[in-house]
């Protein structure tokens, strides 16, 4: 079996163990989240930081809120009371299920992140060819416990802001800079705690992309740093 098919095997198996979650304990971040999915469906972006009908207010940055409203229209078609924001701590099978296969099919920003991260392995001559150390590589991260506590239990989208995070670096070891650049500042968008990588991006930013070698010396590109 070729690599792609056995990461996609892996892919395929790690949702569906996700699936047998879905009736598990959650935690009050499922309404923090379908109450974003409300106040998002409902109010106008000039009222999405500032709805305060429940103590769960939106205090993520834009993207993530965007994330948030474009999920809420698949919601209101499965169920259009997981949309009402007056409609605290509501919890029908449809919106639970909902909102459980929403984390999952996030996930698949992990699995491509992987397979990205992999590639940019064997772009680099660090990493050997083969399904086995893709394979490796995808259930260490798949069903890494970490994740399936805190996501499929708990209930949060870490698996798929850590695929961005994964994706920008990827893309760094490939030598894309800027388009890993892109999506560091996309991940900061989603989710601000990841700021405390951002002194590490500026460093590595600053030597790889900002200073150029001429010979046996290395110049600064001011021309690359206002960019």
């Amino acid at each position: 079996m070729k690599s792609g098919r056995c990461w996609l095997a892996v892919v395929c198996f790690a949702s569906a163990f996700k699936c047998l979650l879905v009736p598990s304990y959650h935690s009050t971040d499922f309404e923090v989240h379908r109450n974003w999915l409300a106040l998002t469906h409902k109010l106008p972006l000039s009222k999405w930081y500032y709805e305060d009908t429940s103590e769960w207010t939106l205090d993520y940055p834009p993207l993530f809120a965007w994330f948030e409203w474009l999920l809420s229209h698949f919601a209101a078609a499965v169920d259009p009371k997981i949309v009402e924001v007056k409609h605290l701590n509501y919890e029908s099978w449809q919106c639970i299920l909902f909102q459980r296969l929403s984390v999952i099919g996030s996930d698949l920003v992990l699995a491509y992140a992987i397979k990205e991260y992999f590639s940019s392995m064997l772009q680099s001559g660090k990493g050997s060819s083969g399904r086995e150390k893709l394979v490796t590589l995808s259930v260490l991260l798949l069903f890494n416990t970490g994740l399936l506590l805190v996501d499929h239990i708990h209930f949060q989208y870490n698996g798929m802001l850590f695929g961005i995070l994964l994706l920008s670096i990827a893309k760094l070891k490939q030598g894309s800079v800027l388009c890993g650049a892109f999506w560091f500042a996309v991940l900061l968008n989603f989710k601000h705690i990841y700021l405390y990588v951002a002194p590490a991006y500026f460093v590595y930013l600053l030597r790889s992309y900002c200073f150029e070698k001429t010979g046996n010396k290395h110049g600064y590109n001011i021309t690359r740093a206002v960019t």
